[in-house]
């Protein structure tokens, strides 16, 4: 179970910023245009989705952990 919970915070470590560089540039205005707007709001979106996922595998993970001790 502590390999588990390693990996998924390496996952975490390693992916829970995936989209903040495009987030940047969208808060830039890198992109312009009404499907420029709705395309920053989707991966906003989708920014908070994967970090809240990965948040609460890494919370279960350490639930399990304590339970399995």
């Amino acid at each position: 179970m502590e390999a588990a919970v390693a990996r998924i915070q390496r996952m975490s470590d390693e992916h829970g910023r995936a989209l903040d560089e495009s987030c940047r540039l969208l808060a830039d205005d890198a992109w312009l245009g009404p499907a420029a707007v709705r395309f920053g709001q989707e991966v906003h979106g989708l920014r908070h989705d994967l970090r809240s996922m990965l948040a609460r595998a890494l919370a279960d993970a350490h639930a399990g952990l304590a339970v399995a001790r």
